[in-house]
């Protein structure tokens, strides 16, 4: 979910937001919303012992469904899964930040190519 939101969300905030720093914060804000949602949904899929993409796997999103509390889980897919996401954000806020610089360049070359030019 956050692999399909972040192009989306890091060019919309590029193109509307002007500040660097408001422009990250506000697309850090959105992702944290969107992946508290990937996080539940795969959280539920799990529970259900369902597979990811349509049951691809028997055992389910992070091995066999849960049977009882407390949840026994491996630690390696945890970190994995926040590695992942990690990176993704690290991606859309380098994506969202990057256009805002290049709108800032250039909106100052063309203040400066009209600024520039002799007036007649």
């Amino acid at each position: 979910m956050n692999l399909v939101t972040m192009p989306i969300v890091a060019i919309l905030v590029g193109l509307f937001v002007r500040s660097r720093l408001l422009g990250a914060v506000l697309y850090l804000s959105i992702q944290a919303i969107v992946f508290t949602f990937q996080t539940l949904a795969v959280l539920l899929a799990w529970r259900a012992g369902q597979g990811v993409f349509g049951d691809a796997t028997e055992a389910g999103v992070f091995g066999p469904a849960p049977t009882g509390i407390p949840i026994v889980f491996s630690e390696t897919e945890l970190w994995l899964y926040g590695l992942i996401n990690v990176v993704i954000l690290s991606v859309g806020v380098a994506l969202t930040v990057g256009i805002i610089s290049l709108r800032a360049r250039r909106r100052t070359r063309t203040e400066s190519t009209i600024t520039a030019q002799p007036a007649v």
